[in-house]
Protein backbone atom coordinates (compact mmCIF):
# COMPACT_ATOMS: atom_id res chain seq x y z
CA UNK A 1 0.00 0.00 0.00
CA UNK A 2 2.96 2.34 0.64
CA UNK A 3 4.00 1.88 -2.97
CA UNK A 4 0.49 2.84 -4.13
CA UNK A 5 0.50 5.97 -1.96
CA UNK A 6 3.90 7.03 -3.35
CA UNK A 7 2.78 6.35 -6.92
CA UNK A 8 -0.44 8.33 -6.44
CA UNK A 9 1.49 11.19 -4.85
CA UNK A 10 3.97 11.32 -7.74
CA UNK A 11 1.25 10.99 -10.39
CA UNK A 12 -0.91 13.77 -9.02
CA UNK A 13 2.06 15.99 -8.20
CA UNK A 14 3.11 15.66 -11.85
CA UNK A 15 -0.43 16.44 -12.99
CA UNK A 16 -0.55 19.51 -10.74
CA UNK A 17 2.91 20.62 -11.86
CA UNK A 18 2.16 20.48 -15.57
CA UNK A 19 -1.35 21.87 -15.41
CA UNK A 20 -2.00 25.15 -17.10
CA UNK A 21 -5.45 26.66 -17.09
CA UNK A 22 -7.25 24.97 -14.25
CA UNK A 23 -9.28 21.84 -13.75
CA UNK A 24 -10.87 21.44 -17.16
CA UNK A 25 -7.47 21.68 -18.81
CA UNK A 26 -6.16 18.69 -16.83
CA UNK A 27 -9.03 16.32 -17.53
CA UNK A 28 -7.31 14.59 -20.44
CA UNK A 29 -4.02 14.34 -18.50
CA UNK A 30 -5.75 12.77 -15.50
CA UNK A 31 -7.68 10.39 -17.75
CA UNK A 32 -4.54 9.30 -19.58
CA UNK A 33 -2.62 8.76 -16.35
CA UNK A 34 -5.38 6.79 -14.62
CA UNK A 35 -6.09 4.56 -17.60
CA UNK A 36 -2.38 3.92 -18.23
CA UNK A 37 -1.88 2.80 -14.63
CA UNK A 38 -4.99 0.62 -14.70
CA UNK A 39 -6.53 2.37 -11.71
CA UNK A 40 -9.77 3.11 -13.53
CA UNK A 41 -11.64 2.06 -16.61
CA UNK A 42 -12.80 4.73 -19.03
CA UNK A 43 -16.41 4.35 -17.84
CA UNK A 44 -15.34 4.74 -14.19
CA UNK A 45 -13.34 7.85 -15.06
CA UNK A 46 -16.34 9.40 -16.82
CA UNK A 47 -18.50 8.65 -13.77
CA UNK A 48 -15.94 10.21 -11.44
CA UNK A 49 -15.65 13.24 -13.71
CA UNK A 50 -19.42 13.71 -13.56
CA UNK A 51 -19.37 13.53 -9.77
CA UNK A 52 -16.42 15.95 -9.61
CA UNK A 53 -18.27 18.41 -11.85
CA UNK A 54 -21.36 18.53 -9.67
CA UNK A 55 -19.47 18.62 -6.36
CA UNK A 56 -18.62 22.10 -5.08
CA UNK A 57 -14.98 22.99 -5.49
CA UNK A 58 -12.33 22.95 -8.20
CA UNK A 59 -12.76 20.10 -10.67
CA UNK A 60 -9.07 19.16 -10.63
CA UNK A 61 -9.01 18.80 -6.85
CA UNK A 62 -12.35 16.96 -6.78
CA UNK A 63 -11.21 14.58 -9.50
CA UNK A 64 -7.96 13.86 -7.64
CA UNK A 65 -9.91 13.17 -4.45
CA UNK A 66 -12.33 10.73 -6.07
CA UNK A 67 -9.69 9.03 -8.21
CA UNK A 68 -7.39 8.59 -5.20
CA UNK A 69 -10.19 6.96 -3.25
CA UNK A 70 -11.22 4.72 -6.14
CA UNK A 71 -7.65 3.68 -6.95
CA UNK A 72 -6.99 2.67 -3.34
CA UNK A 73 -10.34 0.91 -2.97
CA UNK A 74 -9.68 -0.92 -6.22
CA UNK A 75 -6.41 -2.23 -4.77
CA UNK A 76 -8.28 -3.73 -1.80
CA UNK A 77 -7.76 -0.94 0.71
CA UNK A 78 -10.31 -0.40 3.46
CA UNK A 79 -12.43 2.71 3.72
CA UNK A 80 -10.09 4.60 6.05
CA UNK A 81 -7.02 3.76 4.00
CA UNK A 82 -8.80 4.79 0.80
CA UNK A 83 -9.80 8.08 2.46
CA UNK A 84 -6.17 8.68 3.46
CA UNK A 85 -5.01 7.96 -0.10
CA UNK A 86 -7.65 10.35 -1.47
CA UNK A 87 -6.27 13.02 0.87
CA UNK A 88 -2.75 12.33 -0.45
CA UNK A 89 -4.02 12.69 -4.05
CA UNK A 90 -5.81 15.94 -3.19
CA UNK A 91 -2.79 17.46 -1.47
CA UNK A 92 -0.34 16.34 -4.13
CA UNK A 93 -2.33 17.83 -7.03
CA UNK A 94 -2.59 21.13 -5.11
CA UNK A 95 0.98 21.29 -3.84
CA UNK A 96 2.65 22.59 -7.05
CA UNK A 97 0.19 25.50 -7.25
CA UNK A 98 0.66 26.38 -3.60
CA UNK A 99 4.44 26.30 -3.97
CA UNK A 100 4.27 28.29 -7.20
CA UNK A 101 2.17 31.03 -5.65
CA UNK A 102 4.29 31.10 -2.50
CA UNK A 103 7.65 31.30 -4.25
CA UNK A 104 6.69 32.95 -7.56
CA UNK A 105 3.83 35.26 -6.62
CA UNK A 106 6.03 38.18 -5.62
CA UNK A 107 8.10 37.90 -8.79
CA UNK A 108 4.95 37.83 -10.92
CA UNK A 109 3.53 40.93 -9.17
CA UNK A 110 6.73 42.83 -9.90
CA UNK A 111 7.01 41.69 -13.52
CA UNK A 112 3.45 41.27 -14.80
CA UNK A 113 3.65 44.34 -17.06
CA UNK A 114 6.88 43.30 -18.75
CA UNK A 115 6.61 42.56 -22.44
CA UNK A 116 8.04 39.06 -22.09
CA UNK A 117 5.54 38.08 -19.40
CA UNK A 118 2.62 39.47 -21.42
CA UNK A 119 3.81 37.56 -24.51
CA UNK A 120 4.05 34.32 -22.54
CA UNK A 121 0.47 34.74 -21.32
CA UNK A 122 -0.68 35.66 -24.84
CA UNK A 123 0.68 32.28 -25.96
CA UNK A 124 -0.71 30.37 -22.97
CA UNK A 125 -4.32 31.58 -23.35
CA UNK A 126 -5.03 29.81 -26.67
CA UNK A 127 -3.01 26.81 -25.49
CA UNK A 128 -5.23 26.40 -22.44
CA UNK A 129 -8.34 26.84 -24.57
CA UNK A 130 -7.02 24.07 -26.81
CA UNK A 131 -6.50 21.79 -23.80
CA UNK A 132 -10.09 22.36 -22.67
CA UNK A 133 -11.51 21.77 -26.16
CA UNK A 134 -9.37 18.63 -26.62
CA UNK A 135 -10.62 17.26 -23.30
CA UNK A 136 -14.22 17.99 -24.29
CA UNK A 137 -13.84 16.30 -27.67
CA UNK A 138 -12.07 13.27 -26.16
CA UNK A 139 -14.77 12.85 -23.51
CA UNK A 140 -17.52 13.23 -26.11
CA UNK A 141 -15.95 10.57 -28.29
CA UNK A 142 -15.63 8.30 -25.25
CA UNK A 143 -19.33 8.67 -24.39
CA UNK A 144 -20.94 8.28 -27.82
CA UNK A 145 -19.92 4.67 -28.57
CA UNK A 146 -21.87 3.59 -25.48
CA UNK A 147 -25.09 5.20 -26.69
CA UNK A 148 -27.79 3.10 -28.27
CA UNK A 149 -29.81 6.09 -29.57
CA UNK A 150 -33.05 5.08 -27.90
CA UNK A 151 -35.63 7.52 -26.57
CA UNK A 152 -33.47 8.46 -23.57
CA UNK A 153 -30.41 9.24 -25.70
CA UNK A 154 -32.45 11.30 -28.15
CA UNK A 155 -33.95 13.32 -25.27
CA UNK A 156 -30.44 13.83 -23.83
CA UNK A 157 -29.16 14.99 -27.19
CA UNK A 158 -32.10 17.37 -27.63
CA UNK A 159 -31.62 18.85 -24.14
CA UNK A 160 -27.90 19.25 -24.81
CA UNK A 161 -28.41 20.91 -28.20
CA UNK A 162 -31.14 23.23 -26.94
CA UNK A 163 -29.17 24.26 -23.86
CA UNK A 164 -25.97 24.83 -25.83
CA UNK A 165 -27.76 26.93 -28.45
CA UNK A 166 -29.60 29.03 -25.89
CA UNK A 167 -26.56 29.55 -23.65
CA UNK A 168 -24.41 30.55 -26.63
CA UNK A 169 -26.94 33.20 -27.61
CA UNK A 170 -26.68 34.54 -24.03
CA UNK A 171 -30.44 34.51 -23.61
CA UNK A 172 -30.53 31.53 -21.30
CA UNK A 173 -29.02 30.77 -17.92
CA UNK A 174 -27.11 27.46 -17.67
CA UNK A 175 -29.08 26.83 -14.47
CA UNK A 176 -32.23 26.44 -16.56
CA UNK A 177 -30.35 23.86 -18.64
CA UNK A 178 -29.57 21.91 -15.48
CA UNK A 179 -33.20 22.08 -14.44
CA UNK A 180 -34.33 20.98 -17.91
CA UNK A 181 -31.89 18.05 -17.76
CA UNK A 182 -33.17 17.04 -14.31
CA UNK A 183 -36.77 17.10 -15.51
CA UNK A 184 -35.88 15.09 -18.63
CA UNK A 185 -34.03 12.58 -16.45
CA UNK A 186 -37.05 12.19 -14.18
CA UNK A 187 -39.48 11.82 -17.07
CA UNK A 188 -37.26 9.50 -19.18
CA UNK A 189 -35.30 7.39 -16.66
Amino acid sequence: MIRLVCTIFCSFFKIGLFTLGGGLAIVSLVQQEMLARGWLTNAEFLDILGIAQMTPGPIGVNTATFVGYRAAAGQGAGVWTALAVSLVATLSVSLPSVLGVHFGGGWFDRNRERTVVRRVFAILRPLVAGFVVAAGVALTLDVFPRLSFGVRECVDGAVFAATAALVLTKRFSPLWGLLLGAVAGAVFP
